[in-house]
């Protein structure tokens, strides 16, 4: 057992840490209002028009009205902090907190140590310039280097503090109370196990979604909405459009401008924020048709309207080029192709997802069903019968199937079969390398099917003894459902922009284009098969016992 007052258990780490970055706020506050403290008046000019100048319209605004946005940075680490030792913190999802602080923490000490060398190597130097004085130092890497180690040691501090006790802690804990009872000779009744089953405050966070997903949904609404009123005004950075990203020429809103979609995203979205406000509570009739109609679309759009086939290329070429730039260097990055177009559609997707949970939780509440599992006293759900069962294996061997025909085609042409293609593709296809691209995504996919079969195969839901450290063990419904579900959403989206731009034109290599037709049938039905696998992972659930 750790001790009680165990040093690094002590909630003094979050105090210092929150104090360490104060001096440099304060800082590069003054800075920002025009005061040279450490610093001459010339180079407080030089780092003006450098603000100004060249960095982004946000902090340019910022920076002209005396505000410094790394002082505001360094105040909300200084809360991050705060919040591992203050009791409103326990509030915040424990993962919010633990990985900025140990993420952040880490880099300022890297940060810190790499500056510290350069000193004493003789690659920074103060000699040569008048404009800041050493000093500076001291508040900037001093503080960097104090606050990485004392949040470092705040967030281990906090994670042991609240770490989850279950098992047989708690059955021990009964065990003793039953034991004091009977040596004080008092008759009373002890607690049955039912009375003392976890409650949902106590479950993890990610357990605890319909208590939370509303409000992350209203806070992402909000900041889309303002970046919609930012570009409505003139603002830099929209996404959507050819005139903005001339490779968007399938998107649905390729020919939208910012000044005309702008008005649009930020009208919609502050209608959101109260249709999400209302589906806190119970409706009947027209007014929860209405508010499951909005709540609904809106996940769909942000899920398969905005994104395109490049939210699924960035994924499934991933693991490739890992492992191909361990051994080889590329000619293309592959960071070069996450544009800040194909950024917003990820969060787009986060944004629909957030919407879709809202929307399931408030349609659970509507009907008066547990919002947690979605059941109903005194009723069955289909999805856990038998019939359900046999729809699940056959919907689940489609999205087994369904890939074959892309990845033979692929393999053909890693294997100099030009299947379905002309000599002249196939050419190119081997002079540029494309062909070992498109086997490489044949061998992502094909291990993507594999992984399917375990919806309906017992190991996946408990590890095979040949799975190191995991054998036997159970397998977390979540590690399949969230990248099964996630997969699904953008095969969806590229089938259906597949399909729209299909033409007869693309008949003429027809091994390049007709397997892409059913990625739609791919994405529907692993889909389908995650929802089958979900219900059929469905144990009892701690908040109604059903």
């Amino acid at each position: 057992m750790i001790e009680k007052h165990a040093w690094w258990l002590s909630k003094r780490w979050g105090y210092a840490a929150s104090v360490a970055l104060v001096p440099y706020a304060i800082l590069k506050s003054l800075w920002a209002i025009g005061f040279a403290v450490l610093a001459s008046g010339k180079g407080i000019e030089e780092l003006h028009a450098a603000m100004k100048g060249d960095s982004g319209q946000i902090i340019s605004f910022l920076y002209s009205h005396g505000i410094d946005i790394t002082a505001i940075l360094a105040l909300i680490a200084s809360l991050l902090a705060l919040a591992l030792v203050q009791n409103w913190g326990q509030k915040i999802p424990r993962w919010f907190l633990l990985v900025p602080a140990g993420v952040g923490g880490l880099s300022f000490i890297y940060i810190s140590l790499v500056t510290f060398y350069k000193l004493i190597v003789g690659d920074i130097s103060f000699s040569n310039t008048s404009t800041f004085s050493p000093w500076v130092l001291l508040p900037v890497y001093g503080g960097f280097f104090t606050w990485g180690v004392t949040i470092c040691l705040a967030a281990l501090s906090y994670g042991i503090r609240t770490r989850k006790r279950t098992g047989p802690l708690k059955r021990g804990m009964l065990k003793q109370k039953s034991h004091i009872v009977a040596s004080d000779g008092i008759s009373c009744n002890v607690p049955n196990t039912k009375e003392i089953e976890w409650k949902p405050s106590s479950l993890s966070w990610w357990r605890r979604w319909p208590e939370w997903v509303r409000y992350a949904a209203i806070v992402w609404t909000l900041i889309y909405g303002a970046l919609g009123l930012y570009w409505s005004l003139g603002g830099s950075g929209f996404p959507l459009g050819l005139v903005n990203d001339p490779i968007t020429q399938n998107s649905f809103f390729k020919n939208v401008t910012a000044t005309e979609a702008g008005p649009v995203i930020s009208m919609f979205c502050f209608l959101g924020v109260i249709v999400l406000f209302k589906c806190n509570f119970k409706a009947r009739g027209f007014i929860r048709t209405m508010l499951l109609f909005y709540t609904w679309s809106a996940a769909t759009i942000l899920c398969l309207a905005i994104p395109d086939a490049r939210a699924l290329i960035v994924v499934a070429y991933a693991p490739i080029y890992l492992i191909v730039s361990l051994f080889w260097t590329l000619p293309v990055h592959y960071f070069d192709h996450i544009t800040w177009p194909v950024v917003n559609q990820f969060i787009c997707i986060a944004g629909g997802l957030l919407w879709a949970a809202t929307a399931l939780s408030f349609q659970r509440l509507s009907r008066d069903a547990c919002q947690y599992c979605g059941r109903k006293i005194d009723s069955s759900h289909w999805m856990a019968s038998d019939s359900a069962a046999r729809w699940a294996r056959w919907i689940t061997y489609v999205a087994i199937l369904a890939p074959a025909y892309y990845d033979i085609t692929r393999i053909a042409w890693l294997l100099g079969i030009p299947l379905g293609i002309t000599k002249e593709l196939f050419q190119s296809l081997q002079d540029t390398g494309a062909n070992w691209a498109g086997a490489g995504l044949a061998l992502v996919s094909i291990g993507g099917t594999i992984l399917t079969r375990g919806l309906i195969k017992s190991w996946g839901e408990v590890f095979p003894r040949w799975i190191p450290l995991w054998a036997g063990k159970r397998v977390p419904p979540a590690l399949a459902i969230v990248p099964a579900g996630l997969v699904s959403i953008m095969l969806t989206i590229t089938g259906i922009e597949v399909v729209l731009g299909f033409s007869i034109r693309n008949l003429q290599n027809w091994g390049a284009s007709t397997p892409l037709l059913l990625f739609l049938i791919w994405g529907i039905a692993l889909g389908v098969a995650t929802i089958f696998y979900y219900y059929r992972r469905q144990g009892r659930c701690n908040r109604c016992d059903l």
